[in-house]
C-alpha cells in the first residue's frame, strides 16, 4: 500500500498517515497549513484502496492540480497538489516519478475540474526605464527688419466748393438795364399728410380660400369613400373576371362552377349568352366601376370589351354562398337573361 508524502517547496514534507486527513487552515484539522489564502477547512485527503484522492470542502481559493482547478480527483505520484497559493509536490512510496508525462489529458481524466480560472501568481512588475533625454530644439533665426515702403505721391487738393453767396450770385437771374430786382414769388409748402394704413387680407380672400378647404376635404372624403367600397367589393368583382376567364377560354365546366345554385339562369343558357354577346364570350377587357354590396348580395355594373373592340354594358348580380360568391343574374342593356 503506496504512502502519501507532501513535500512543500520549503521546510520538512507532511505524511499523510489518516485514511482521512482533514487539510485547512484550522489548528484542529490533521494537515494544518497557516496561509492567508487557505480556507479554515480546505479539502480532503482520502486512502481509496492501494490510492489516495483529495476533495475540495468548497474552499474559497480552490485545490489545484498542476494549475487546473478541481473538485475532486485521484492523486499521482509527481504532480503538484496546490491549496490556495500553498503549493506541495505528491510523492507516492514505491510509485516511480511521473512528473514529465502529467500535463497531458489522460492523467487528469479522473478529476472534477471547476471552471473557476487558477490563482497563478503574477511577476513583479518591470520598472520603466526613464525615457531618452530630448534634445532642446535650436532657436530660430533672427528676423531682418522689415524694409521701409516709399511715401505715397502727394495728392492734389480738390478745390474748394463755392459758397452759398458765390452760388447764389453766379445763378442770379440778369435783370435788364434800368429794371429794379423783384424778388421770387414764395413756394408754399405741402403739409405732410398721414402715413397711408396697413391693408390686409379682405373677406373675399377669406371666403375663396375657405372654399377652396372644403373642396378639398371633400376630394379626400371622397377618395377614401370610394377606395372602402372597391375593396369591400373586390370580391365579388374577382368572380365575374374568373368566369370571363373561363367562357373566354372555352372552358365552360369551369365557368359554370361560378353560378349560384339559385341563379336564374343554368349551364346551357350561360354558353348561349356567351356566343350572343361577344364581350362575355371573347373577353378582352371589363372596367367595373359601380359596385355594391348589401348584406350577401352584391351588384357589379360596368362595360365589357370583346376582342373585336365591340363594348356591352352588362349588370352581374351576385349572392354570397358559404365563403364565396356566385352569379345569380346577368344583363345585358337592360335585358335580363332568364
Amino acid at each position: 500500500m503506496a504512502n502519501l508524502r507532501l513535500i512543500p517547496g520549503s521546510g520538512p514534507p507532511l505524511e499523510v498517515t489518516n485514511d482521512d486527513a482533514l487539510v485547512g487552515r484550522d489548528p484542529g484539522c490533521d494537515v494544518v497549513v497557516a496561509d492567508g489564502s487557505v480556507s479554515r477547512r480546505h479539502a480532503r485527503i482520502q486512502r481509496r484502496g492501494e490510492s489516495w484522492a483529495v476533495v475540495d470542502q468548497g474552499s474559497a481559493n480552490g485545490t489545484f492540480i498542476d494549475s487546473q482547478r478541481v473538485a475532486e480527483v485521484t492523486l499521482r505520484h509527481g504532480q503538484e497538489l496546490r491549496f490556495g497559493a500553498v503549493s506541495f509536490k505528491v510523492e507516492l512510496e514505491g510509485i516511480e516519478d511521473i512528473s514529465a508525462t502529467i500535463a497531458g489529458v489522460p492523467a487528469m481524466s479522473e478529476a472534477t475540474v471547476v471552471s473557476t480560472s487558477p490563482l497563478i501568481p503574477v511577476p513583479p512588475t518591470r520598472p520603466t526605464p526613464p525615457p531618452p533625454p530630448v534634445a532642446k530644439p535650436l532657436a530660430p533665426p533672427p528676423i531682418p527688419p522689415p524694409i521701409p515702403s516709399p511715401p505715397p505721391p502727394p495728392v492734389a487738393k480738390p478745390p474748394a466748393p463755392p459758397s452759398a453767396a458765390q452760388a447764389k450770385e453766379r445763378f442770379r437771374p440778369t435783370s435788364p438795364p434800368g429794371a429794379a430786382a423783384a424778388a421770387p414769388p414764395p413756394v408754399p409748402q405741402m403739409p405732410a399728410g398721414p402715413a397711408p394704413a396697413k391693408k390686409g387680407k379682405g373677406p373675399v380672400f377669406w371666403i375663396f380660400a375657405g372654399c377652396c378647404g372644403c373642396l378639398l376635404l371633400g376630394v379626400i372624403l371622397g377618395a377614401l369613400l370610394g377606395g372602402s367600397v372597391f375593396m369591400m367589393t373586390a370580391a365579388p368583382v374577382g368572380v365575374v373576371r374568373e368566369q370571363l376567364k373561363a367562357l373566354k377560354a372555352k372552358d365552360d365546366a369551369q365557368a359554370c362552377t361560378h353560378l349560384a345554385s339559385s341563379a336564374s339562369l343554368d349551364c346551357d343558357r350561360l354558353k348561349e349568352l356567351a356566343v350572343q354577346h361577344p364581350g362575355l364570350g371573347d373577353n378582352k377587357d371589363s372596367t367595373f366601376w359601380n359596385r355594391s354590396i348589401k348584406n350577401d348580395g352584391a351588384t357589379v355594373s360596368g362595360v365589357l370589351l370583346s376582342e373585336t373592340g365591340k363594348a356591352e354594358p352588362a349588370t352581374f348580380t351576385l349572392v354570397k354562398e358559404g365563403a364565396g360568391w356566385k352569379v345569380v343574374d346577368i344583363r345585358f342593356e337592360g335585358v335580363t337573361v332568364d
